[in-house]
């Protein structure tokens, strides 16, 4: 029986990976009649639930899900290595699907609680939750909090499009210069839609400049449909964030950048020229080279944008 479980579970699995939420629903409800009590399964179906937009039904899911899995857990005393032993992950991809429900549903401490209990199990942070934590807080008004979260996710350009916006909110415009600046590096098409301006055309997608492939103009679609309401009604931080757009540095900079990731792609460029490049993109994204002009562009976009005339 177990076999056949695991079975249905790889099928289900499979449907998901192709975007057939209603086919893996079967398969996985044929895995829960052989086992109700199976953690893989329930995760699975609560995953098919879930993207398939019934929330309340996915939460269920994902909350029995974890009461199994915690209690085979507890069974086996293998609770100790998470996310390293595969094991542990069914309890941590339900709890991860469960807060994902609880953001949805606005039951934003309740998801901050689940993402915090995550990043406790797993610091290393294998399912990117702490970019979904800093958004939590960011929306239960804590902006504070998201900052912080946001400053530990890095170079992922969500956290860096929405690092700027608070900083702009909370007024201190030169770091939400230096966010937006690196995260236009981070995600070209986003920042055209964001703004309303001319998408750069044949931009390239780099694992060597963007190991995470968050550079995409899928990504952008991404990003605008999970976190597009946070922009929309707010004109001023737009005009802010096409200001430091069509900033004549931050203009030369982009188009540095366009030029190595179009050399970088070519597949019969020599590994000597290709080691030079990546050195020299990865220093023209430098936080340290961007930050020594970030003050000097607040400056004059504070004065373009909030200039009152006598």
């Amino acid at each position: 029986m177990p076999d056949e479980v695991n079975k249905y579970c790889r099928l289900g699995a499979q449907h998901l990976e192709r975007g057939e939420p209603e086919e893996a629903l079967q398969w996985y409800d044929r895995a829960l009649a052989m086992d109700p009590e199976s953690p893989i399964a329930w995760c699975g179906r609560g995953k098919a639930c879930y993207d398939l937009g019934r929330l309340e039904r996915a939460d269920r899911d994902f909350r029995k899900a974890l009461r199994f899995a915690r209690r085979r857990l507890e069974a086996s005393g293998r609770a100790s290595r998470w996310w390293a032993d595969e094991a542990t992950r069914p309890y941590l991809r339900a709890l991860h699907g469960r807060g994902l429900c609880r953001f949805w549903l606005a039951a934003y401490d309740d998801a901050a609680r689940m993402f915090r209990r995550l990043l406790r199990l797993a610091p290393a942070d294998p399912l990117d939750v702490r970019f979904l934590l800093g958004e939590t807080y960011f929306r239960k008004g804590e902006v504070d909090r998201a900052i912080r979260e946001w400053q530990y996710v890095g170079d992922d350009p969500d956290a860096l499009y929405n690092l700027g916006l608070a900083y702009f909110y909370r007024g201190e415009f030169t770091r939400s210069v230096g966010a937006f600046r690196r995260a236009i590096f981070e995600n070209l098409f986003l920042v055209a839609r964001l703004t309303n301006s001319e998408i750069v055309s044949d931009v390239p997608s780099y694992s060597g400049t963007h190991y995470k492939g968050l550079d995409s103009e899928h990504a952008a679609v991404d990003y605008l449909d999970r976190c597009g309401d946070l922009w929309r009604g707010r004109p001023l931080l737009g005009r802010w964030l096409r200001s430091v757009y069509e900033h004549p540095t931050v203009r030369a900079d982009i188009k540095q950048h366009v030029r190595h990731v179009r050399t970088l792609v070519k597949t019969d460029l020599e590994l000597s020229e290709r080691a030079r490049l990546e050195g020299e993109n990865t220093a023209l994204r430098s936080p340290l080279r961007l930050e020594q002009g970030d003050r000097d562009i607040a400056r004059e976009l504070c004065e373009k944008l909030f200039r009152v005339d006598d």
